[in-house]
């Protein structure tokens, strides 16, 4: 059968082009990305007897808004290509991240020949000039009169704060066989994130989005009806091997300030169904929006190399106090108690660097419990004076001492464990 666009991830929609010479037909097997899922080979079965129906000396040209559902292949598609230029540091208490990238669709207006006449001086170095956001007004090269418009796919940032554009849009057309077209804009923009959370702070993993869609004109009968335009990626044939993936990427200088991201993954690019809007929609005609997602990591290296090890370093050492014996209960007692001032010490510089937020994250927690510890020795050094005072023998006393200890050396390893698990080396600036 014949291939029809993918929504909502899968195989990156195809769309065919009547007037293409019949030796650009291997350009429709070649590979396809979808995200960084890798890529999938598709081979258009039925674009041999297209062409040869489209050739055909009795056939006349069909206006390209009378196809049916029977001719999928020429279901008509808006393909995205996003590059992030910069990312700024993600906010983590109120949700929102600072982006710099590049928005392009591309699109082919196949409406009938008679709206859209060939200039003399040939089509491929035809500008259009933005009026508004979804009109652009053709110009020849050589004259600033404006002779013919165009539709053009409102692009809308759906998790957009605010936003400012930098230069005006671009509208090129690129082929004049096939009319296929490009639309790019430049944006800076403050975007919302849902689901922020830090329990795992300082190892806390986001995924930054940037969402877009086309909203405008997507009801039935619309310039860009939903059902008969379909959200998708740009491939090889529209971006013309001008970046290497041809949907969109992070550009290699990028940093996020506080966090680190894994270079070989990049950005990830899915196709998911608009959670609002009407509801009584059939799952065809669903309009999907396209989110743009970027996987980062706090950089955790000032509580990994300094804060946690200055800590098991200062519990071990209130754990040697033991050693002396429990009827040495002042000596023991205030050096556990100076020790506990200097955690509490400690805490109260990193509480200004931690989040805040309404729930207890691991730093907190790992704070908490080696604090306990110490009180906890203080406690244990209480209650064996109290048994040596009634006449336990000394002996019985540093068995319990070494006990104790050794409990405490375990509870150590356990929390360092615990804190280091959630390390992840693969990330990289």
């Amino acid at each position: 059968g014949s291939m029809s666009p993918v929504l909502g991830g899968g195989i990156s929609p195809v769309s065919s082009r009547p007037n293409l010479a019949t030796s650009r037909t291997g350009s429709y097997s070649n590979m396809f990305w979808v995200g960084e899922q890798g890529p999938t080979s598709i081979v258009d079965n039925n674009l041999t007897a297209h062409l040869k129906r489209q050739n055909s000396a009795d056939s006349t040209q069909k206006s390209y808004e009378t196809y049916g559902a029977a001719d999928l292949e020429w279901r008509k598609t808006i393909r995205f290509q996003v590059v992030v230029w910069s990312v700024g540091p993600p906010d983590t208490i109120s949700g929102r991240v600072q982006m710099k990238f590049r928005v392009t669709i591309f699109w082919n207006d196949m409406r009938p020949v008679e709206e859209h006449r060939e200039s003399d001086g040939g089509g491929v170095g035809t500008q259009f000039i933005m009026k508004g956001r979804q009109k652009a007004v053709e110009r020849k090269i050589t004259s600033e009169e404006a002779v013919r418009t165009i539709d053009v796919p409102q692009v809308s940032i759906l998790n957009v704060q605010n936003f400012e554009v930098i230069g005006p849009p671009e509208v090129t057309l690129l082929r004049p066989s096939s009319r296929l077209l490009r639309w790019t804009c430049l944006y800076r923009a403050t975007l919302l994130q849902d689901d922020f959370q830090v329990e795992k702070f300082p190892h806390d993993e986001h995924e930054l989005c940037l969402k877009l869609g086309v909203l405008a004109q997507r009801q039935a009968g619309g310039r860009f009806d939903r059902s008969k335009w379909a959200l998708a990626l740009a491939t090889e044939a529209d971006s013309q091997r001008s970046i290497r993936i041809p949907h969109g990427l992070l550009v290699d200088h990028v940093k996020v300030p506080g966090f680190t991201y894994d270079s070989n993954r990049g950005l990830d690019f899915q196709l998911t169904p608009l959670s609002f809007g009407p509801k009584s929609l059939n799952v065809t005609e669903q309009d999907h929006c396209l989110e743009v997602k970027l996987r980062v990591r706090r950089d955790s290296g000032y509580y990994d190399r300094n804060i946690m090890p200055l800590l098991c370093s200062i519990n071990l050492v209130a754990i040697s106090i033991l050693c002396l014996d429990a009827s040495n209960f002042f000596q023991r007692g205030l050096m556990m108690l100076n020790i506990a001032f200097v955690q509490m010490g400690m805490r109260m510089t990193l509480d200004s660097r931690l989040p805040s937020v309404g729930y207890q994250i691991k730093m907190q927690v790992i704070l908490n419990r080696f604090f306990y510890s110490l009180m906890f020795m203080v406690m244990e050094s209480s209650f064996l004076y109290s048994l040596h005072s009634r006449g336990v023998a000394i002996s019985h006393i540093r068995i319990i001492d070494l006990t104790v200890g050794i409990v405490l050396i375990l509870n150590t390893g356990y929390l360092s464990y615990i804190y280091y698990k959630d390390v992840n080396p693969k990330m990289s600036k």
